[in-house]
Protein backbone atom coordinates (compact mmCIF):
# COMPACT_ATOMS: atom_id res chain seq x y z
CA UNK A 1 0.00 0.00 0.00
CA UNK A 2 1.38 3.33 -1.02
CA UNK A 3 2.52 5.89 1.93
CA UNK A 4 0.00 8.59 0.37
CA UNK A 5 -2.74 5.81 0.98
CA UNK A 6 -1.36 5.13 4.34
CA UNK A 7 -2.08 8.72 5.62
CA UNK A 8 -5.62 9.12 3.51
CA UNK A 9 -6.99 6.12 5.51
CA UNK A 10 -5.49 7.49 9.12
CA UNK A 11 -6.92 10.74 8.76
CA UNK A 12 -10.50 9.88 7.60
CA UNK A 13 -10.10 7.09 10.46
CA UNK A 14 -9.72 10.17 12.40
CA UNK A 15 -12.19 12.32 11.60
CA UNK A 16 -13.97 9.35 11.32
CA UNK A 17 -13.56 8.15 14.42
CA UNK A 18 -14.13 11.64 15.97
CA UNK A 19 -17.84 11.87 14.76
CA UNK A 20 -18.45 8.37 16.60
CA UNK A 21 -17.14 9.53 19.83
CA UNK A 22 -19.54 12.61 19.49
CA UNK A 23 -22.49 11.16 18.10
CA UNK A 24 -22.43 8.69 21.08
CA UNK A 25 -22.11 11.62 23.87
CA UNK A 26 -24.62 13.62 21.93
CA UNK A 27 -27.25 10.82 22.29
CA UNK A 28 -30.59 9.34 20.31
CA UNK A 29 -32.78 12.51 23.26
CA UNK A 30 -29.86 15.10 21.93
CA UNK A 31 -31.02 15.32 18.67
CA UNK A 32 -35.00 16.14 18.83
CA UNK A 33 -36.26 19.08 17.12
CA UNK A 34 -35.53 21.89 16.77
CA UNK A 35 -32.40 21.41 15.10
CA UNK A 36 -29.39 23.72 16.68
CA UNK A 37 -26.32 25.15 14.62
CA UNK A 38 -23.86 22.37 16.60
CA UNK A 39 -26.21 19.91 15.65
CA UNK A 40 -26.02 20.55 12.33
CA UNK A 41 -22.64 20.85 11.87
CA UNK A 42 -22.69 16.95 13.90
CA UNK A 43 -25.33 15.87 11.17
CA UNK A 44 -23.27 16.97 8.81
CA UNK A 45 -20.14 15.49 9.89
CA UNK A 46 -21.82 11.95 10.02
CA UNK A 47 -23.00 11.87 6.43
CA UNK A 48 -19.77 13.05 4.77
CA UNK A 49 -17.18 11.08 7.39
CA UNK A 50 -19.57 7.85 7.40
CA UNK A 51 -22.66 8.46 5.10
CA UNK A 52 -20.85 9.07 1.87
CA UNK A 53 -17.78 6.50 2.25
CA UNK A 54 -20.17 4.05 2.58
CA UNK A 55 -21.74 4.81 -0.72
CA UNK A 56 -18.69 5.11 -2.30
CA UNK A 57 -17.95 1.28 -1.17
CA UNK A 58 -21.28 0.06 -2.30
CA UNK A 59 -20.65 1.43 -5.51
CA UNK A 60 -17.97 -0.35 -6.31
CA UNK A 61 -19.08 -3.52 -4.57
CA UNK A 62 -21.99 -3.07 -7.48
CA UNK A 63 -19.01 -2.99 -9.78
CA UNK A 64 -17.38 -5.91 -8.40
CA UNK A 65 -21.14 -7.89 -8.46
CA UNK A 66 -21.28 -7.48 -11.98
CA UNK A 67 -17.14 -8.51 -12.70
CA UNK A 68 -17.72 -11.85 -10.85
CA UNK A 69 -21.08 -12.32 -12.38
CA UNK A 70 -19.33 -12.13 -15.27
CA UNK A 71 -16.25 -14.72 -14.40
CA UNK A 72 -13.87 -11.83 -14.52
CA UNK A 73 -11.04 -11.44 -12.07
CA UNK A 74 -10.62 -7.89 -10.59
CA UNK A 75 -8.58 -5.43 -9.39
CA UNK A 76 -9.95 -3.15 -6.50
CA UNK A 77 -8.12 0.25 -5.11
CA UNK A 78 -10.30 2.45 -2.21
CA UNK A 79 -9.21 5.78 -1.61
CA UNK A 80 -12.46 6.30 0.75
CA UNK A 81 -13.93 8.75 -1.44
CA UNK A 82 -12.96 7.63 -4.56
CA UNK A 83 -11.44 3.68 -6.68
CA UNK A 84 -11.00 2.13 -9.08
CA UNK A 85 -12.21 -1.35 -9.66
CA UNK A 86 -11.32 -2.97 -13.15
CA UNK A 87 -10.84 -6.31 -14.99
CA UNK A 88 -7.81 -8.18 -14.89
CA UNK A 89 -6.90 -8.18 -17.08
CA UNK A 90 -7.89 -5.04 -18.65
CA UNK A 91 -9.19 -5.97 -21.91
CA UNK A 92 -11.02 -9.07 -20.39
CA UNK A 93 -14.51 -7.72 -21.43
CA UNK A 94 -16.00 -6.48 -24.39
CA UNK A 95 -15.61 -2.59 -24.90
CA UNK A 96 -19.05 -1.92 -24.12
CA UNK A 97 -19.39 -4.38 -20.97
CA UNK A 98 -16.38 -2.45 -19.65
CA UNK A 99 -17.62 0.79 -20.17
CA UNK A 100 -21.60 -0.60 -18.26
CA UNK A 101 -19.38 -2.00 -15.68
CA UNK A 102 -17.54 1.56 -15.20
CA UNK A 103 -20.48 3.45 -15.53
CA UNK A 104 -22.36 1.36 -12.97
CA UNK A 105 -20.29 2.89 -10.39
CA UNK A 106 -21.35 6.46 -10.55
CA UNK A 107 -24.53 5.67 -11.62
CA UNK A 108 -25.20 3.93 -8.42
CA UNK A 109 -23.49 6.97 -6.95
CA UNK A 110 -26.62 9.09 -8.38
CA UNK A 111 -29.12 6.53 -7.41
CA UNK A 112 -27.85 7.00 -3.87
CA UNK A 113 -28.48 11.05 -4.28
CA UNK A 114 -31.65 10.58 -6.03
CA UNK A 115 -33.14 8.22 -3.50
CA UNK A 116 -31.85 10.85 -0.64
CA UNK A 117 -33.64 13.98 -2.40
CA UNK A 118 -36.61 11.64 -3.16
CA UNK A 119 -37.17 9.92 -0.20
CA UNK A 120 -36.43 13.45 2.40
CA UNK A 121 -39.68 15.02 -0.24
CA UNK A 122 -42.28 12.22 -0.31
CA UNK A 123 -41.31 11.31 3.70
CA UNK A 124 -40.09 14.45 5.67
CA UNK A 125 -39.10 13.28 9.41
CA UNK A 126 -37.45 15.99 11.14
CA UNK A 127 -34.87 18.35 10.37
CA UNK A 128 -31.75 16.03 11.44
CA UNK A 129 -33.14 13.27 9.59
CA UNK A 130 -33.81 15.43 6.86
CA UNK A 131 -30.17 17.04 6.82
CA UNK A 132 -28.18 13.51 6.90
CA UNK A 133 -30.29 12.13 3.68
CA UNK A 134 -30.10 15.59 1.70
CA UNK A 135 -26.52 15.77 2.73
CA UNK A 136 -25.69 12.21 1.88
CA UNK A 137 -27.54 12.87 -1.40
CA UNK A 138 -25.36 16.34 -2.09
CA UNK A 139 -21.95 14.70 -1.54
CA UNK A 140 -22.89 11.48 -3.18
CA UNK A 141 -24.18 13.49 -6.24
CA UNK A 142 -20.91 15.77 -5.78
CA UNK A 143 -18.48 12.74 -6.32
CA UNK A 144 -20.60 11.15 -8.81
CA UNK A 145 -20.91 14.01 -11.25
CA UNK A 146 -18.31 16.20 -9.88
CA UNK A 147 -15.22 15.38 -8.55
CA UNK A 148 -14.82 11.71 -9.90
CA UNK A 149 -14.70 12.98 -13.63
CA UNK A 150 -12.21 15.61 -12.78
CA UNK A 151 -10.29 13.09 -11.16
CA UNK A 152 -10.19 9.89 -13.39
CA UNK A 153 -10.17 11.83 -16.67
CA UNK A 154 -6.91 14.32 -15.29
CA UNK A 155 -5.76 11.04 -13.39
CA UNK A 156 -6.63 8.69 -16.82
CA UNK A 157 -7.51 6.04 -14.33
CA UNK A 158 -10.80 5.44 -12.72
CA UNK A 159 -14.73 4.99 -14.04
CA UNK A 160 -14.65 7.79 -16.29
CA UNK A 161 -11.82 7.32 -17.74
CA UNK A 162 -12.72 3.80 -18.66
CA UNK A 163 -15.81 4.45 -20.43
CA UNK A 164 -14.24 7.24 -22.32
CA UNK A 165 -11.05 4.66 -23.59
CA UNK A 166 -13.87 1.78 -23.93
CA UNK A 167 -16.33 3.72 -25.99
CA UNK A 168 -13.44 4.92 -27.93
CA UNK A 169 -13.00 1.67 -29.21
CA UNK A 170 -16.53 1.56 -30.32
CA UNK A 171 -16.57 4.78 -32.45
CA UNK A 172 -13.82 7.34 -32.27
CA UNK A 173 -14.83 10.84 -30.17
CA UNK A 174 -17.57 8.58 -28.74
CA UNK A 175 -15.97 8.29 -25.34
CA UNK A 176 -15.78 12.20 -25.40
CA UNK A 177 -19.26 12.36 -26.59
CA UNK A 178 -20.50 10.71 -23.62
CA UNK A 179 -18.64 12.91 -21.44
CA UNK A 180 -19.99 15.87 -22.84
CA UNK A 181 -23.60 14.75 -22.09
CA UNK A 182 -23.08 13.63 -18.72
CA UNK A 183 -21.40 16.92 -18.33
CA UNK A 184 -24.72 18.76 -19.32
CA UNK A 185 -26.34 16.38 -17.10
CA UNK A 186 -24.14 17.55 -14.10
CA UNK A 187 -24.74 21.26 -15.17
CA UNK A 188 -28.76 20.52 -14.47
CA UNK A 189 -28.17 18.63 -11.19
CA UNK A 190 -26.17 21.23 -9.73
CA UNK A 191 -28.78 23.89 -11.16
CA UNK A 192 -31.56 22.01 -9.79
CA UNK A 193 -29.84 21.60 -6.40
CA UNK A 194 -29.41 25.38 -5.93
CA UNK A 195 -32.84 25.97 -6.90
CA UNK A 196 -34.75 23.29 -4.61
CA UNK A 197 -35.35 25.61 -1.64
CA UNK A 198 -37.98 24.29 -0.46
CA UNK A 199 -36.54 20.81 -0.35
CA UNK A 200 -33.77 22.10 1.78
CA UNK A 201 -35.76 24.29 4.00
CA UNK A 202 -36.57 20.57 5.49
CA UNK A 203 -33.19 20.48 7.29
CA UNK A 204 -33.97 23.51 8.69
CA UNK A 205 -34.73 24.94 12.36
CA UNK A 206 -37.86 26.71 10.59
CA UNK A 207 -39.01 22.96 9.34
CA UNK A 208 -39.03 21.58 13.00
CA UNK A 209 -41.18 24.78 14.25
CA UNK A 210 -43.61 24.17 11.32
CA UNK A 211 -43.90 20.58 12.52
CA UNK A 212 -44.16 21.15 16.43
CA UNK A 213 -47.13 24.07 15.10
CA UNK A 214 -48.71 21.25 13.05
CA UNK A 215 -48.69 18.85 15.96
CA UNK A 216 -50.30 21.25 18.57
CA UNK A 217 -52.66 22.42 15.96
CA UNK A 218 -53.74 18.91 15.97
CA UNK A 219 -53.95 18.89 19.76
CA UNK A 220 -55.73 22.17 20.34
CA UNK A 221 -56.86 23.90 16.98
CA UNK A 222 -57.41 27.26 18.85
CA UNK A 223 -53.49 27.26 20.01
CA UNK A 224 -52.89 30.93 19.48
CA UNK A 225 -49.24 30.37 18.63
CA UNK A 226 -49.22 27.33 16.83
CA UNK A 227 -51.98 29.52 14.36
CA UNK A 228 -49.42 32.13 13.94
CA UNK A 229 -46.33 29.80 13.37
CA UNK A 230 -48.69 27.77 10.75
CA UNK A 231 -50.17 30.86 9.01
CA UNK A 232 -46.59 32.48 8.45
CA UNK A 233 -45.21 29.23 6.95
CA UNK A 234 -47.95 29.33 4.52
CA UNK A 235 -47.72 33.14 3.51
CA UNK A 236 -43.85 31.84 3.18
CA UNK A 237 -45.10 29.15 0.77
CA UNK A 238 -47.54 31.41 -1.09
CA UNK A 239 -50.46 29.58 0.19
CA UNK A 240 -53.44 32.10 0.24
CA UNK A 241 -55.09 29.90 2.83
CA UNK A 242 -52.59 32.32 5.22
CA UNK A 243 -54.84 34.68 5.96
CA UNK A 244 -57.34 32.46 7.02
CA UNK A 245 -55.20 30.92 9.38
CA UNK A 246 -53.81 34.10 11.07
CA UNK A 247 -57.59 35.50 11.70
CA UNK A 248 -58.24 32.33 13.09
CA UNK A 249 -54.87 33.18 15.36
CA UNK A 250 -56.38 37.05 15.86
CA UNK A 251 -59.54 35.66 17.25
CA UNK A 252 -57.95 33.20 19.66
CA UNK A 253 -55.51 36.23 20.93
CA UNK A 254 -56.58 39.27 20.21
CA UNK A 255 -54.35 41.55 21.65
CA UNK A 256 -51.03 39.97 20.18
CA UNK A 257 -49.26 42.79 17.68
CA UNK A 258 -47.46 39.94 16.37
CA UNK A 259 -50.61 38.77 14.94
CA UNK A 260 -51.51 42.09 13.16
CA UNK A 261 -48.26 42.80 12.40
CA UNK A 262 -48.34 39.13 10.04
CA UNK A 263 -52.36 39.97 8.74
CA UNK A 264 -50.65 43.27 7.34
CA UNK A 265 -47.88 41.97 6.35
CA UNK A 266 -50.52 38.95 4.44
CA UNK A 267 -53.03 42.04 2.98
CA UNK A 268 -49.67 43.82 1.63
CA UNK A 269 -48.74 40.75 -0.46
CA UNK A 270 -52.28 40.17 -1.40
CA UNK A 271 -52.51 44.06 -2.84
CA UNK A 272 -55.30 45.03 0.42
CA UNK A 273 -53.14 48.02 1.30
CA UNK A 274 -55.73 49.41 3.17
CA UNK A 275 -56.77 46.37 4.55
CA UNK A 276 -52.95 45.97 5.34
CA UNK A 277 -52.05 49.52 6.75
CA UNK A 278 -54.87 49.12 9.21
CA UNK A 279 -53.86 45.72 11.11
CA UNK A 280 -50.17 47.33 11.36
CA UNK A 281 -51.60 50.56 12.93
CA UNK A 282 -53.24 48.42 15.58
CA UNK A 283 -50.23 46.04 15.95
CA UNK A 284 -48.20 49.86 16.52
CA UNK A 285 -51.01 50.37 19.35
CA UNK A 286 -50.54 46.95 21.14
CA UNK A 287 -47.20 47.28 20.76
CA UNK A 288 -47.02 50.79 22.51
CA UNK A 289 -49.32 49.86 25.29
CA UNK A 290 -47.19 46.79 25.68
CA UNK A 291 -45.31 47.05 29.33
CA UNK A 292 -41.95 45.99 27.41
CA UNK A 293 -40.30 47.53 24.44
CA UNK A 294 -39.66 45.36 21.31
CA UNK A 295 -36.96 47.18 18.98
CA UNK A 296 -37.25 43.92 16.45
CA UNK A 297 -41.27 44.09 16.57
CA UNK A 298 -41.50 47.84 16.84
CA UNK A 299 -39.16 48.08 13.46
CA UNK A 300 -40.76 45.53 11.43
CA UNK A 301 -44.19 47.29 12.10
CA UNK A 302 -42.72 50.51 10.89
CA UNK A 303 -41.19 49.04 8.02
CA UNK A 304 -44.34 47.36 6.35
CA UNK A 305 -46.84 50.14 7.65
CA UNK A 306 -44.72 52.30 5.70
CA UNK A 307 -44.70 49.56 2.66
CA UNK A 308 -48.46 50.53 3.18
CA UNK A 309 -48.25 53.88 2.76
CA UNK A 310 -46.66 53.95 -0.53
CA UNK A 311 -49.00 51.41 -1.82
CA UNK A 312 -52.00 53.82 -0.88
CA UNK A 313 -50.31 56.63 -2.45
CA UNK A 314 -49.65 58.73 0.80
CA UNK A 315 -46.00 59.48 -0.01
CA UNK A 316 -45.48 62.11 2.82
CA UNK A 317 -47.02 59.73 4.89
CA UNK A 318 -44.56 57.23 3.91
CA UNK A 319 -41.66 59.71 4.83
CA UNK A 320 -42.57 60.06 8.36
CA UNK A 321 -43.13 56.40 9.12
CA UNK A 322 -39.83 55.26 7.25
CA UNK A 323 -37.66 57.53 8.74
CA UNK A 324 -38.98 56.48 12.71
CA UNK A 325 -38.04 52.98 11.25
CA UNK A 326 -34.90 54.40 10.29
CA UNK A 327 -34.73 55.93 13.70
CA UNK A 328 -34.94 52.19 15.49
CA UNK A 329 -32.13 51.09 13.65
CA UNK A 330 -29.80 53.70 12.21
CA UNK A 331 -27.11 51.47 10.99
CA UNK A 332 -29.60 48.75 8.40
CA UNK A 333 -29.22 48.80 5.21
CA UNK A 334 -32.90 47.61 4.92
CA UNK A 335 -34.11 50.93 6.97
CA UNK A 336 -32.10 52.89 4.63
CA UNK A 337 -33.66 51.73 1.20
CA UNK A 338 -36.88 51.79 2.83
CA UNK A 339 -36.36 55.71 3.19
CA UNK A 340 -34.71 55.95 -0.34
CA UNK A 341 -37.94 54.49 -1.19
CA UNK A 342 -40.63 56.64 0.57
CA UNK A 343 -39.09 59.82 -0.36
CA UNK A 344 -38.77 58.66 -4.26
CA UNK A 345 -42.24 57.86 -3.56
CA UNK A 346 -43.11 61.49 -2.37
CA UNK A 347 -41.07 63.31 -5.74
CA UNK A 348 -37.62 63.99 -3.49
CA UNK A 349 -35.75 62.14 -6.08
CA UNK A 350 -32.72 64.48 -5.00
CA UNK A 351 -33.00 64.23 -1.25
CA UNK A 352 -33.03 60.04 -1.88
CA UNK A 353 -29.77 60.47 -3.86
CA UNK A 354 -28.17 62.67 -1.17
CA UNK A 355 -29.39 59.91 1.61
CA UNK A 356 -27.74 57.39 -0.61
CA UNK A 357 -24.46 59.99 -0.79
CA UNK A 358 -23.92 60.13 2.84
CA UNK A 359 -25.04 56.64 3.44
CA UNK A 360 -22.20 55.45 0.41
CA UNK A 361 -19.05 57.17 2.79
CA UNK A 362 -19.22 54.26 5.10
CA UNK A 363 -21.36 51.46 3.75
CA UNK A 364 -19.17 48.22 2.84
CA UNK A 365 -19.38 45.01 1.35
CA UNK A 366 -22.79 44.12 0.05
CA UNK A 367 -24.40 47.26 1.41
CA UNK A 368 -21.69 49.50 -0.76
CA UNK A 369 -22.98 47.93 -3.96
CA UNK A 370 -26.88 47.79 -3.35
CA UNK A 371 -26.13 51.51 -2.27
CA UNK A 372 -24.09 52.02 -5.58
CA UNK A 373 -26.71 50.14 -7.61
CA UNK A 374 -29.70 52.43 -6.07
CA UNK A 375 -27.59 55.37 -6.75
CA UNK A 376 -27.06 55.03 -10.46
CA UNK A 377 -30.19 54.04 -10.61
CA UNK A 378 -31.79 57.62 -9.57
CA UNK A 379 -29.11 59.25 -11.48
CA UNK A 380 -30.75 58.10 -14.79
CA UNK A 381 -34.07 59.04 -13.62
Amino acid sequence: MELGTIILLVLWGAFASSVVVRLRRAGANDFLPPITPRKHRLVGSAALYLGTPAAVLASQLVQIGLLTQRGVSYTFTSWVYWGVVHPAPADALPPLERAAIAAAGPATLALIALLAFAWTKARPADAAKNLVRLELGRFAMTLSLGIHPIASIALERGDYWTIRTALDEVRPSFGDATLLGIGVVAALSFWSWRRATKLRALASSGWDADRMARRRLRESPDDPDALLHFGRTQLSNGDPAAIETLEKALLASPDDPHVELWLGRANLLRGEAQEASSHLRRAGELLEGAEEDDEPLLFAILFHLAEARMALGDGEGAVLTAEAACAQRPNDTLGLLLCVDALVASGRAQDARDRLTRALATAEGRAAKEIERRLAALRRR
